[in-house]
């Protein structure tokens, strides 16, 4: 009966909307039941159990468009309403209770047994027509006479032979179909039959007061209406409609889907195809076996709970939960005087950004604040620079900056700022404090005045000779170079001001200092403690090791003479703030204060269960290490737990990312690609943030690479990662888009065994902050499930009607998609939440809960969910469910526009002095002489003349081996060579030049230029500036040359020339491609 009301009532929709295209699902769904079935659709498998038992000849055709046509006994049928009628037809054929003869009389073409069927249908719908008649309508009532001479004559024969549901002779499909059809005119008890029909009326109304019938019609899908059809001529008009609709040139094909028993999610009830044996199985006797209910999938409306709750808990601050793991989240916080580079997006804000997700993923209590830092020297002068007042150029960086965290999807729970009532509030409180714990003392402190502006200068603009290590340009603050903070601008070696190229002189100045070394065992005995219960990057600890046990601590000055800043609220000290370095990392603690006025639960933590992980640069590593707990120390009282504040737990610290060619990221310079270039581009954010998470310098420095970032969209996200997920969701939807049971063999245990590890390892990888490694298996899981699909090829295991197979393939490949969507989300949340969406399930049940080493995570084939909340809580898929419509996740880059965006960022100069930063003190030389090395046969030891007035040097280069005799070859000949090199040893020779070289169809050979060509020309990229800075030879591949076809030497996309007017001839045609040493 059931089956029957919902055959019934595709026929309904069917006859409302004539000529209407079979939908596919339908179509497929059917044709694949008649091939092989097993547990199908409610419509299929009347069909199904029909032609079994009536042994009609079945033949399908799959045409274009998925449209079913199905032959039954040589009939075509296309459309929902013809299979209704061949299974009623079917069903007649083989029925003790319908009488073909009986009814001949009363039907056209009384030699089909499917005109019987026909004249039933139009007996029902010519009823319904009926009230909607207009007046004269000859073709309606004769059509309704008819109709209700058919039906009381069928009323009789069955009432004759039938005794009701359950009765000695029981009811036959077709018995099932009038009684279905005739259900919805009669059922309803407050409308009177008419007196003509009263027969049937009378035997339907007895049949379905019977319980097991009551029963049927609720266990029926009621997401079709049953109530009255229209009238054939509204059908007839709604018929020329779409026609006209469809012959319109160019008009789009509206397809209605209202009809569809499976509306995702929580209308919809499992189906699926069996294999061949349990279909031969079911047969004629229609075993158990053929079809199972499984109970409806959870409640829509759960799920915008559940999105409601989760957006509603996002929006309230949260707040530390006594025993939970509460996590602190921070990142440096950038400067608000320029536009942030990827840089700065990779060692900052987007790796504290994935950590604060995975947190969540994870079920943590966490926070993750970040902001602005507005107050300083370096705010003041761009104020003066482009005319604006120090709040107007805070407020517009502020803007630029927060406008480009959230294209990249920085999900702060707070983005604030540093001047802000709170910030002057706790900072002064702190000061205070350790004023009065007696960690700050009073100074008077030399320092540099510049005359022609009547101030003294801010440490970032001084430069000198740095006195640590001799680097020409270090500013006042630190040097570059070596890193040094640990000297004052008064030091420096023939300091300039930056500002004016004025000599400064020095002057003095009271100030006030942090007594660092008053705080050394409390700040060591933290150091010792956060490191062996947190997880510090190993060049946190080596720095802050250096820092405070071999440079020693010296006392730290805490104030400037500056205006813009926060008060220092001493006497005297008016027209003093404090030192941004003091000031900046309290920003951390009042921008949380921002966020909630119960901020002290986060950092005054009595009860010790906050953890403060803290992510940045490592130009920021003492400041995090030493001075700001040194500043919290100083502050708290560890005779009072309550006003002690919460310390460094762990540190996440990134080494530098270079940009392309081994170039530092230059606004003025034009090097490198900013924030908003990155969204010039037309390359999606999800795409930036994987390739910069995959190359995030996390032990050594990292480069950007155009090319590679090319790559790996086109390889790793498209080829691999959204390959997988495209074509599993696209092959089930293809099957009706509902997720199948499984039935695992060993091999598939193993396959989630294997899922299970990797996914373990992630979370293992995560808690220790190693992004990188984890997004790598992220890239392993997909990688397992291509693998899969194409080992198991659903598309062949459909071919050869094996359903189960297929099915237990497509389960376990889209619930890997779940995890895959859980995976990523840290990294590319936007992917995660296409993908959720594409699966049709709420974004928030992606949760792996377990512990810091196992993910919790499980394959969910049990019985379904029964809410949300659950289908969370046991984490992947459940049975039943229906998923959306599949489409690809990410776009393509275009090869041909890499060499559009090298030239616009690589480093084009200043607009104003088109400076460009050439690494290399590179000359013509002359080899004057040539010995073999005496320990290595590889290698040769070169002395080379740089020229009239620049002496000679001595080189070590691997040629040794490259030519049958090196000295006939090479001796007086005019070469390529790097003089700015630290000196080293090669293997016991000292070397302190590099002998450029490239590959020839003969091997690596040193690079020759026409023997007449004068030594000593220096060679340099045009608008560059002479560079005789020492650098390490290690570092010469980071900074990539090549010599064109055109036989010119290039760098950074500029052509390499002699300096002065000096003319540098072009390289000889065997020499190409990339300079090597």
């Amino acid at each position: 009966v059931a089956l029957g009301l919902t055959v019934r009532r595709h026929s309904l929709h069917f006859l409302r909307q004539p000529n209407q295209e079979v939908p596919s699902t339908i179509a497929m769904t059917s044709v694949l039941v008649l091939k092989s079935p097993k547990s199908p659709t409610l419509e299929a498998l009347a069909c199904h159990l029909t032609v079994a038992a009536s042994g009609a000849k079945v033949k399908t055709v799959t045409a274009p468009g998925a449209k079913l046509t199905l032959f039954i006994n040589g009939v075509q049928l296309t459309d929902c309403v013809g299979i209704c009628r061949a299974i009623c037809a079917c069903g007649a054929a083989n029925s003790p209770m319908m009488d073909p003869k009986k009814l001949s009389a009363k039907a056209p073409k009384a030699a089909s047994v499917d005109s019987i069927v026909e004249c039933c249908l139009q007996a029902f719908d010519a009823i319904r027509a009926q009230k909607s008649a207009t007046k004269g309508d000859s073709k309606t009532k004769e059509a309704y006479e008819r109709a209700v001479g058919v039906l009381n004559q069928l009323a009789a024969t069955m009432a004759k032979n039938t005794k009701g549901i359950g009765g000695t002779q029981g009811l036959t499909l077709a018995d099932i179909f009038v009684l279905t059809a005739a259900y919805p005119m009669f059922a309803d008890q407050k409308r009177k039959p008419d007196p003509k029909v009263a027969q049937i009326a009378a035997w339907t109304k007895k049949i379905i007061a019977e319980q097991k019938w009551v029963s049927a019609v609720k266990a029926s899908p009621g997401d079709i209406d049953l109530s009255v059809a229209p009238s054939p001529a509204a059908g007839a008009a709604a018929a020329g409609r779409a026609a006209a609709s469809r012959n319109k040139k160019g008009a789009k094909k509206e397809r209605d889907v209202s009809w569809m028993p499976i509306v995702p999610p929580g209308h919809t009830r499992y189906s699926w195809p069996m294999g061949k044996k349990k279909a031969a199985a079911g047969g004629a006797g229609g075993k158990k076996a053929a079809y199972s209910k499984t109970p409806a999938v959870p409640d829509p409306a759960e799920w915008k709970d559940i999105e409601a709750k989760a957006k509603a808990d996002s929006s309230k601050p949260k707040l530390p939960i006594p025993g939970a793991k509460n996590i602190l989240i921070t990142s440096a916080l950038p400067y608000v005087n320029n536009v942030p580079h990827l840089g700065n997006i990779i060692g900052c804000v987007l790796s504290a950004d994935v950590y604060s997700r995975y947190c969540r993923l994870r079920g943590y209590n966490s926070v993750y604040v970040c902001g602005t830092d507005e107050y300083g020297t370096t705010t003041e002068m761009k104020a003066y620079q482009e005319g604006l007042t120090n709040q107007q150029i805070c407020d517009k960086y502020h803007a630029i900056h927060k406008e480009i965290y959230q294209w990249f999807n920085i999900g702060f729970d707070h983005f604030g700022r540093t001047t802000t009532q709170q910030q002057t509030e706790i900072a002064q409180d702190i000061y205070k404090r350790a004023r009065a714990n007696g960690f700050v003392v009073e100074k008077e402190t030399q320092q540099l005045y510049d005359t022609k502006l009547n101030k003294f200068l801010a440490d970032r603009y001084v430069e000198g000779t740095c006195p640590k290590c001799g680097y020409e340009k270090a500013r006042g603050d630190q040097c570059d170079k070596c890193g040094s903070i640990d000297y004052t601008p008064v030091e420096l070696k023939n300091p300039v001001s930056v500002l004016t190229k004025n000599t400064p002189e020095v002057r003095g100045s009271k100030h006030l200092y942090l007594d660092l070394p008053k705080l050394k065992d409390r700040l060591w005995s933290f150091v010792e403690d956060s490191q062996k219960k947190g997880r510090w990057t190993g060049n946190a600890s080596s720095e802050t090791d250096s820092w405070i046990n071999k440079r020693g601590l010296l006392p730290r000055c805490i104030t400037r003479d500056l205006k813009w800043g926060t008060p220092v609220p001493e006497k005297g000290y008016e027209d003093k703030v404090f030192y941004v370095w003091f000031d900046a990392p309290i920003g951390y603690i009042s921008i949380t204060a921002t966020y909630t006025p119960e901020w002290e639960k986060w950092w005054k933590n009595e009860t010790k269960d906050v953890r403060l992980v803290q992510f940045m640069g490592k130009d920021n590593i003492p400041f995090h290490t030493v001075i700001f707990p040194c500043t919290l120390l100083a502050a708290s009282n560890p005779e009072s737990p309550k006003d002690n504040f919460v310390l460094l737990d762990s540190i996440s610290v990134c080494d530098y990312l270079q940009y392309e060619g081994g170039l530092k990221f230059s606004k003025s310079r034009g090097t490198g690609v900013f924030g908003n270039n990155a969204k010039e581009t037309g390359i999606a954010a999800p795409i930036w943030r994987y390739y910069l998470l995959s190359v995030r310098p996390e032990n050594q420095d990292s480069e950007f690479d155009w090319q590679k970032l090319h790559d790996a969209c086109r390889g790793e996200l498209i080829g691999n990662f959204g390959n997988f997920i495209n074509r599993t969701l696209s092959f089930l939807g293809k099957m009706g888009g509902v997720v199948p049971p499984a039935k695992l063999l060993p091999k598939d245990r193993e396959f989630f065994r294997k899922v299970s590890a990797l996914v373990d390892q992630y979370v293992d990888l995560m808690e220790k902050i190693a992004m990188r490694d984890a997004l790598r298996l992220v890239l392993e899981v997909s990688r397992l499930g291509n693998g899969l699909f194409q080992h198991e090829a659903p598309w062949d295991l459909m071919k050869k009607g094996d359903g189960e197979r297929t099915a237990s393939v497509l389960a376990i490949a889209v619930q890997l998609v779940w995890v895959l969507a859980a995976l990523c989300k840290p990294f590319m949340p936007s992917v995660a939440t296409e993908i959720c969406r594409q699966l049709a399930v709420p974004e928030a049940t992606l949760f792996f809960p377990g512990s810091d080493t196992k993910s919790g995570f499980k394959c969910q084939y049990g019985p379904p969910s029964k809410t949300w909340s659950e289908a969370k809580a046991k984490g992947g898929l459940f049975v039943g469910h229906k998923i959306g419509k599949a489409k690809p996740l990410f776009a393509r880059i275009e090869q041909k526009m890499l060499d559009q965006w090298r030239k616009k960022y690589g480093g084009v100069g200043s607009v104003t002095t088109g400076e460009l930063l050439f690494p290399f003190y590179m000359l013509v030389a002359e080899i004057k002489e040539i010995d073999p090395h005496p320990t290595a046969a590889h290698l040769a030891v070169l002395k080379v003349d740089l020229g009239p007035g620049k002496g000679s040097k001595t080189l070590v280069s691997g040629i040794g081996d490259k030519y049958p005799d090196l000295k006939a070859a090479l001796l007086g000949a005019k070469v390529l060579v790097i003089e700015n090199v630290q000196p080293s040893n090669f293997k016991g020779v000292k070397t302190s030049a590099l002998l450029l070289c490239a590959e020839t169809p003969s091997g690596k050979r040193a690079i020759e230029l026409p023997r007449e060509t004068p030594a000593g020309i220096i060679c340099l990229p045009k608008g560059s500036k002479l560079n005789k800075n020492k650098f390490p030879s290690k570092q010469f591949g980071k900074s990539p040359m090549t010599i064109g076809a055109d036989g010119i030497v290039t760098f950074a996309n500029r052509n390499i020339e002699g300096a002065k007017g000096a003319k540098l001839p072009t390289i000889p045609s065997n020499f190409r491609g990339k300079i090597v040493i």
